[in-house]
């Protein structure tokens, strides 16, 4: 089965999605690396007003089960969880992860109009390839999601 093959419905990934989009605020707060009740960080919020997130996120306790499922699943490949990462907790688009892939990319073997050969892949292959990844990791996210 192909890559390509690997989609959610539009229920699922909408339902996938939102959940990801506040475990990402949740993330880039800082959170992840020093659990706040939520005492503490009203408390924060009301001293610290800078450290106020505009963006919605989830508790503490859903942002921590968040993280262990997708560290358990998208530990295997961890240019996927980059860009998971890059997507959801930095607020990046797709098309910023794509130029940033597409500097640092080394040439590899890559078929074209003059045969195969080592070249860097264009902008477009990697725009492709940085949206594959993306629903092949929403795809791969979704049961163990929904089972926890």
């Amino acid at each position: 089965m192909s890559i390509r093959e690997l989609n959610l419905t539009k229920e699922q990934h909408d339902w996938l999605n939102g959940w990801l989009e506040l475990w990402g605020a949740w993330v880039y707060s800082g959170r992840l690396e020093k659990r706040m009740s939520s005492v503490i960080a009203q408390f924060m919020e009301r001293v610290e007003p800078s450290r106020v997130m505009t963006r919605p996120m989830c508790n503490d306790d859903d942002g921590m089960l968040i993280s262990q499922v997708v560290d358990s699943v998208m530990r295997i490949d961890t240019k996927a969880f980059g860009i998971l990462l890059s997507y959801y907790a930095h607020g990046s688009s797709k098309y910023a992860i794509s130029s940033y892939y597409h500097k640092t990319a080394s040439p590899r073997k890559m078929s074209g109009r003059g045969g195969e050969r080592m070249r860097k892949p264009s902008l477009i292959t990697c725009r492709r390839e940085v949206d594959d990844v993306l629903k092949a990791s929403l795809f791969m996210l979704y049961q163990p999601m929904l089972n926890a």
